[in-house]
């Protein structure tokens, strides 16, 4: 019979006691050494990928970041060391469906697998589900019903309707591409084409394809000329996701585009015309790729023609009710039943949550805790295990009182202030005791709204 468990562990008798234990709860597992051998193995009847952070050759993060790639249905569980939180966290923004901590309870990691699995099968049915009824993509808008939400919102619909250049700045999973569709319906563009690009998501020989397109021949296995991204959105919004992550040898070719409006195709003389409206998106700081040489700084002025700044999911608890219920909304339309609602304690649990995966973390977890509830209601016991004691350890955290209920963003404002007020104004001081560039701490200032006369 075919393997449904793929065990990636690269110690001997961790790898073959959990080939036993996978055996003795009802799976079909094979294991490798490495995260390479084992993306090679990957076909249709793989249910679940148990497998350890630190790996020879392609780490453990790395085969997690492939996986949401090329196989996004495919849910992973990860083996990690006691005292390695931070890596916990990483493995969960990167997809990850659950983690557990060496020394590992064989009952309990079973029991997450065999949730797993039970998750994999949820995204099959609903991707039947889908194609069957052919349901056209709408825009269901932005939520914002906290107030840091709704002026970051009206300055967003305020922008809308002008053709300039967004650049949308915030953490991983906090609703930028949402945002980004909610701007193309108000703009004058609605009626056209919203193409979007992820920029690390493609090698950099095809992410210029991508974009430019290619004439036949331009390239191997360019058999046929190929019509880029920046054609497709012709007459309407070109969303470059993580524009941090442009190859720099190809930020001038975007930069040329964005200043005469005009593109070649890779592997052509000719000049076409370009007419797109860009909105761009980040979760990097770009001072410091600017000052890293990693970007453009010409690009960068082009690109934030019009800033706008997503707060993350911890700073708007008040948007996580009716983007609870907007989720369960679609879920329950998905699966055809009755609607799905969440106790109150569970929606307790999930707004005081810290979400470093935002809005993203967010959805998935509803729609694993969809998965096992019984009946139509998520109960705080549906909740995931790892979640539900990083809320215990929310209660019991020990973070001295002045910082508690800050954010990272008035922390900084913070930290920048005392240090000037300590060095008497002294800019070139203070950037220096803070490890900063001084033109750097110029931008924070400005950012922050901090005046030291």
């Amino acid at each position: 019979m075919s393997a449904d468990l793929i065990i990636v562990e690269d110690e001997d008798i961790t790898r073959r006691l959990l080939e036993l234990k996978a055996k003795d709860f009802g799976f079909r597992p094979v294991s490798f050494e490495s995260a390479e051998e084992a993306l090679g193995f990957i076909n249709d009847e793989i249910k679940v990928i148990l497998l350890d952070l630190r790996l020879p050759g392609m780490s453990g993060f790395g085969l997690l970041e492939t996986l949401g790639k090329e196989h996004p249905g495919l849910p992973s569980v990860v083996l990690t060391a006691a005292n390695k939180a931070e890596d916990a966290v990483k493995a969960m923004k990167l997809g990850a469906f659950d983690y557990l901590t060496k020394p590992f309870d064989p009952g309990e990691l079973f029991e997450c697998l065999r949730m797993a699995t039970r998750l994999r099968e949820v995204h099959r049915e609903n991707d039947a589900l889908r194609e069957s009824i052919a349901t056209p993509v709408t825009n269901d808008g932005f939520v914002a019903e906290a107030e840091v939400s709704k002026a970051m919102l009206g300055r967003a619909e305020r922008v809308a309707v002008l053709d300039s250049t967004i650049l949308l700045t915030g953490e991983s999973g906090s609703g930028k591409g949402a945002l980004a569709r909610h701007i193309h319906g108000l703009s004058k563009r609605s009626e056209k084409p919203f193409v979007t690009v992820s920029c690390p998501a493609l090698p950099r020989e095809l992410l210029e394809s991508e974009l430019f397109g290619h004439e036949k021949g331009a390239f191997t296995g360019a058999l046929k000329r190929r019509i880029g991204k920046i054609e497709s959105a012709r007459g309407g919004t070109l969303f470059l996701d993580e524009i941090g992550d442009l190859p720099l040898d190809l930020q001038p070719k975007l930069l040329n585009v964005l200043q005469d409006r005009r593109y070649q195709r890779v592997g052509s003389e000719e000049w076409l015309d370009s007419d797109f409206r860009l909105i761009a998106a980040t979760n990097i700081d770009f001072e410091e790729k600017i000052e890293s040489g990693e970007f453009r700084e010409d690009l960068y002025y082009r690109l934030s023609v019009i800033p706008l700044e997503l707060p993350p999911l911890r700073e708007r608890p008040a948007d996580i009710p009716p983007l609870v219920e907007r989720s369960l909304s679609r879920i329950s339309k998905q699966r055809g039943g009755a609607a799905l609602k969440v106790e109150s304690a569970a929606m307790k649990a999930l707004t005081n949550f810290r979400w470093p995966g935002n809005v993203r973390q967010l959805e998935n977890i509803l729609e694993r805790s969809s998965a096992f509830c019984e009946g139509q209601t998520i109960r705080l016991t549906d909740l995931p295990p790892s979640f539900r004691k990083q809320n215990e350890e929310k209660k019991q955290s020990n973070l001295p009182k002045g910082l508690a209920g800050l954010t990272l963003s008035q922390i900084e404002a913070e930290a920048i202030r005392q240090t000037l007020e300590a060095c008497q104004g002294n800019k070139s001081e203070a950037a220096r005791r803070l490890g900063i560039a001084e033109k750097t701490i110029y931008n924070k200032m400005s950012r922050h709204n901090i005046d030291i006369s």
